[in-house]
């Protein structure tokens, strides 16, 4: 008896649910479908991510120095308060002219 219960309910709530998925858009639905299987597919790769950050490189030779020393870095150069300005004066034109021909067509 409890079977049929529940097949009967499983059988009302597919009735409902096609009545349901047959007044909604094609487009909405697949809007749906790709939203749900979207977030199943960055599960993964968000477990991924935030593992590979507790990840420890355990470097053996971690008391040999790994680098030569290097010079220390220079202090940063001052900018004027006025900017320079340069005034450009063009002695011959940019590009080249080319000679031009008329043609006489007869």
């Amino acid at each position: 008896m409890k079977t049929i219960i529940k097949l009967v309910g499983l059988a009302a709530l597919a009735a409902i649910a096609w009545h349901v998925g047959g007044m909604i858009p094609v487009r909405v639905s697949a809007l749906g479908l790709g939203a749900i299987f979207g977030t199943m597919a960055a599960i993964p790769a968000v477990l991924i991510a935030t593992t590979r950050s507790q990840r420890v490189r355990h470097d053996h030779y971690h008391h040999a120095p790994t680098e030569t020393p290097r010079e220390p870095q220079k202090q940063p150069m001052q900018l004027t308060a006025k900017p320079t300005r340069y005034i450009v004066i063009a002695q011959r034109p940019a590009l080249p002219t080319v000679a031009q021909n008329k043609i006489e067509v007869k």
